[in-house]
């Protein structure tokens, strides 16, 4: 087992201190790493991804991890990766508080749980996953975010929610053997709120729930080439209301699809 702590809380009065890089590669099973940034312009990077035996990256192993990565002040930069190979039961946390900052989140394999939370203004935040019983989450709140996440496997849970005011960008995508999988979308506060959903085939049986609220229009764009799916769409608010649907799916499909605005 592999532990880590490593805090970066430079303060120079009156004002955080910035330009700080925290890099970890690591490999094997059971790592727990914790890091801290305070102030601005930092980046931090975890990469599960040592080279092996002269093999690359393909020979590591990182099974059981958890890694957090903490980061308070403006325009900073979070990422972990995975390289595919036996990543399975591990969880990965980006948590960040201020504007104009970046997380990013690759895991791969199975049995995995990816959260990025983010409170302030201009934030963006995405994941990409592979592999099965995965569960996606991102949180933003504050004025204008985006969100992504990018998927590729069965029995897995997506979850967005974006609060405050300010844009509210959304867009997920799933594809290839993403069967049994659930997508949840809440986007509520003022301003505008945008939402694209794209589950393509191999998918089946899959449950989407979309939620806008508040002052601002509200628009959903939603495509799928899915076997059997549950859909259900709310958006409400006074202003603007707009759902776009593409069900391509014709025969030996289970459909069922409510929509809501008022």
């Amino acid at each position: 087992m592999v532990r880590a702590i490593i805090l970066l809380s430079l303060i120079s009065l009156p004002s955080f201190a910035g330009d700080n890089t925290i890099t970890i590669t690591t490999k094997g099973s059971g790592s727990d790493i914790t890091t801290k940034q305070m102030g601005n312009g930092n980046a931090t990077t975890i990469l599960c991804g040592a080279a092996t035996g002269g093999l690359g990256y393909s020979a590591h192993t990182c099974t059981n991890a958890t890694w957090n990565s903490t980061i308070d002040g403006n325009s900073n930069v979070s990422k972990i990766f995975t390289v595919w190979s036996n990543h399975t039961g591990s969880r990965y946390n980006i948590t960040i508080d201020g504007n104009d900052n970046y997380a990013y989140i690759d895991q791969d394999e199975d049995d995995n749980r990816s959260t990025i939370v983010q409170t302030g203004n201009s934030n963006h935040a995405e994941q990409l996953g592979t592999g099965d019983d995965n569960v996606y989450s991102i949180t933003q709140i504050g004025n204008s975010k985006y969100a992504k996440i990018m998927a590729f496997g069965d029995d897995s849970d997506i979850t967005i929610h974006q609060s405050g005011s300010g844009l509210h960008n959304t867009y997920v995508w799933n594809r290839n053997y993403a069967d049994n999988n659930s997508v949840s979308v809440i986007q509520n506060g003022t301003g505008n709120k945008d939402a694209d959903i794209y589950l393509n085939a191999d998918a089946d049986n899959v449950d989407v729930n979309l939620t806008q609220s508040g002052a601002g229009a509200h628009t959903a764009n939603m495509v799928f080439t899915t076997d059997d799916y549950t859909v259900n769409v709310n958006q409400l608010g006074s202003t603007n209301q707009s759902y776009s649907a593409t069900f391509n799916c014709t025969s030996s499909c289970t459909k069922t699809i409510s929509i809501t605005q008022q």
